[in-house]
């Protein structure tokens, strides 16, 4: 080989090192911008799997034996994430799917992502707006002062939860609240209702407010419902419309209209040392051609921490209805396995005024005035 050839050679070679390199030098600084991105934006999966085993006094009349999803807490999965876009911006979603362990189906009748599905833009100073399906302020404001969240067990929510005190959502709907200024924070939310030529029609607006100061917390809500359909019973007739329901998981057959449901509450919670002591007042009024009438409940309880691992729980709630009444007692205990596991065991009575056919909330309506529902459960967070 000729010295021009041999030094043609290494010129080739050289540059295919100094190609190399390039690309090399290149992918690493891709490599940085992609590690900063990521560090930047985030999504993260999340969920809950709970199962207990259920043991009914009456249910239809009869003793009922069960293996029930989501008993301590509903079974979920999501997706919730923020990207930072800027001055204190941030864009946020969430896609939250609700379904029942052990059959593997879907909840919130059947759809995907039913428990929430929102986007939106959120700032420190201006606060947060969101567009989708969301939860009303009833749930978000004042569902920790309720026996159903402190026990735990959904069978401790009032009747129907029709206060909604147990996670009831709204579609086509605008949320804001504001940042949090002195512990205060407030929320006003608008559904609408899509029908053409009536605004109003199945369109529904809420209000909320929470505050807090030390071991102190508070909230209060409102939400106003045009055509409501309920789709669980109550064991009694409201307005000449018969809420009794013997279906599985206690449903109507078929679900109810209301002209409108107004809901309203106010809660409040202290942690006094080992224990918190929490209690609430809702009140729910029904409208059915130009007629009214209102279901009150008032609940009180308390939370003991016996040790970091196990605590006891324990509430009364009495509701009126015209000239029904309730009186339901709720009693349970938890123990942390870890941060994310727990298991519970609580029990759940209910006995209502003479005429009336007692129902827990998600069971069929007891054949007397009197339900009793005892639950031995896991529950884990991911």
């Amino acid at each position: 080989m000729s010295t021009s050839n041999r030094w043609h050679g290494r010129s080739v070679a050289r540059g295919r090192e100094g190609s190399a390199g390039c690309r090399l030098i290149a992918g690493i600084a891709l490599l940085s911008m992609a590690s900063h991105v990521s560090a930047q934006a985030t999504v993260q999966l999340y969920g809950i799997v709970d199962d207990a085993l259920t043991f009914t006094t009456n249910a239809n009349g009869g003793r009922a034996w069960a293996q029930t999803s989501g008993v301590g807490q509903s079974d979920r999965w999501g997706l919730r994430g923020v990207e930072p876009l800027g001055s204190g911006w941030r864009a946020v979603f969430r896609l939250e799917n609700g379904f029942t362990l052990n059959d593997g189906r879907f909840s919130q009748g059947g759809l995907e992502f039913g428990r929430q599905a929102f986007v939106g833009l959120a700032s420190d100073r201006l606060g947060t707006l969101t567009f989708g399906r969301q939860y009303d302020f009833m749930s978000t404001n004042l569902t920790q002062f309720s026996a159903g969240t402190v026990t735990p067990s959904v069978f401790a929510f009032h009747l129907g939860d029709l206060d909604r005190l147990g996670a009831e959502r709204l579609d086509n709907s605008v949320r804001y609240v504001t940042p949090v200024l002195g512990g205060l924070q407030l929320g006003v939310l608008y559904s609408f209702g899509g029908q053409p030529g009536n605004f109003v029609a199945n369109s529904a607006v809420a209000l909320g407010a929470t505050y807090s100061h030390g071991a102190f917390s508070a909230g209060a809500a409102y939400v106003g419902i045009h055509n409501y359909t309920e789709a669980f019973g109550i064991g009694t007739t409201v307005l000449g419309t018969q809420l009794v329901g013997t279906r599985p998981q206690g449903l109507l057959s078929p679900f109810q209209v209301f002209d409108k449901l107004s809901v309203s509450g106010i809660g409040a919670g202290y942690q006094w040392g080992p224990a918190f002591l929490h209690g609430l007042f809702t009140l729910v009024d029904f409208r059915q051609k130009g007629a009214s009438a209102s279901l009150r409940t008032a609940e009180g309880g308390v939370r003991y921490s016996v040790t970091h691992a196990l605590s006891l729980a324990g509430s009364y709630a009495y509701s009126k209805l015209g000239q029904a009444h309730w009186n339901q007692i709720v009693a349970g205990i938890d123990y942390s396995l870890s941060k994310r596991t727990d298991i519970y065991c609580n029990a759940v009575v209910l006995r209502a005024s003479s005429g009336v056919r007692a129902q827990l909330f998600t069971l069929p309506a007891a054949n007397s005035n009197s339900q009793t529902v005892v639950s031995l459960g896991m529950r884990h967070l991911f």
